[in-house]
């Protein structure tokens, strides 16, 4: 299996503000697989290339799509990161579906099941331009504000005087448990459906206070990495969050929901700003969702890939073999 890895930096249209800090760019790792005359693709943000790169040797060992769990199983063995292992079996999923002449998720069984509106995510921006987004994004089903330490809350209400539909909240760990509960109290009086992470991760005793006294649902996000953490999150959290870099890839994704279901945990299905190509493969679990948060590729400039549609919070989902994704043309540079 011959294996090329390149890295991809792409603009945003605006500058996109979250308590992490300011976005400006994106910068991605791309993986290209090929194998029997045809190439899978697979990407991870902020992956270390060095960890890519890593990942060669494995993967010239005669490997095939058929053996993506083996493979994925080696590279976890090897000390592989998840966001290297994530951009990988992005495209050992890709060449499965190409192999087999279908869109992954008719593989999966998912073929036909509904799929609900993705939400759009507004980041930490003036008053008035928080009013005049909402009015301009009067058509989608469900949009999401990204909070930042200083907000208490009153920036829900202020979307929801000109905005009738869905609204939630990510606190991105932004809290203590006290005022998190207070923020919570102000969204449930503007009618948030839902919270995800007010606490800072790694403190599961601050995040059961907040999801045990709280008015509305409490999801985590950062505190969910993966398989591993779904047990720990029993009766701390109403639901979690899963993203593709964070759990090692479309794999562990689908061990994560399952855990999830069976621990009584709803599940959203999330993306960080990144290309359509991630986007796109995560789309391919979307029928196993609860909520969906798969926008991160609408506010990019020079995508390199195209993939799953988004209009108005409806997602098309991709019809081609594989992830559904395909390359636009657009040049980036080699690691």
């Amino acid at each position: 299996m011959k294996f090329v890895h390149r890295t991809v930096s792409i603009a945003l249209k605006e500058p996109f503000v979250s308590n992490t800090g300011v976005t400006t760019e994106v910068r991605q790792s791309v993986v290209e697989l090929t194998w029997e005359g045809l190439t899978g693709y697979g990407t991870a943000r902020d992956a270390d290339p060095a960890d890519v790169d890593a990942c060669a040797p494995v993967l010239a060992e005669a490997a095939t799509p058929y053996e993506l769990r083996a493979v994925l199983a080696r590279l976890a063995g090897a000390g592989i990161g998840p966001a290297a292992r994530c951009a990988v079996d992005m495209a050992l999923h890709d060449l499965l579906g190409k192999a087999c002449g279908q869109p992954l998720h008719r593989l999966l069984g998912l073929d036909g099941l509904p799929v609900g509106p993705t939400a759009l995510s507004i980041g930490a921006c003036p008053d008035g331009e928080l009013l005049d987004r909402g009015r301009a994004l009067a058509g989608w089903p469900v949009l999401k504000l990204k909070f930042t330490p200083d907000d208490d809350g009153s920036r829900a209400g202020l979307l929801r005087s000109v905005y009738g539909g869905r609204i939630r909240v990510d606190g991105n760990g932004s809290w203590s448990p006290d005022r998190a509960l207070r923020v919570a109290r102000t969204l449930h009086r503007h009618g948030v459906e839902l919270l995800e992470q007010p606490v800072p991760p790694g403190d599961p005793d601050a995040l059961r206070y907040v999801h045990e006294n709280a008015p509305l649902p409490v999801y985590a996000d950062e505190d969910c990495a993966g398989p591993d953490d779904v047990l720990r999150l029993t009766g701390r959290a109403g639901g979690v969050n899963v993203k593709l870099v964070k759990c090692g890839g479309l794999l562990a994704a689908r061990e994560t929901i399952a855990l999830a279901r069976r621990a009584g945990l709803r599940v959203m299905l999330g993306c960080k700003l990144e290309s359509a190509l991630g986007v796109t493969a995560m789309t391919q679990l979307a029928p196993l969702a609860d909520e969906l948060d798969l926008d991160g590729h609408l506010g990019l400039v020079g995508d390199p890939f195209t993939g799953a549609t988004v209009d108005r919070g409806v997602i098309g989902m991709p019809t081609a073999p594989g992830l559904g994704a395909t390359q636009t043309g657009t040049t980036y540079g080699d690691n």
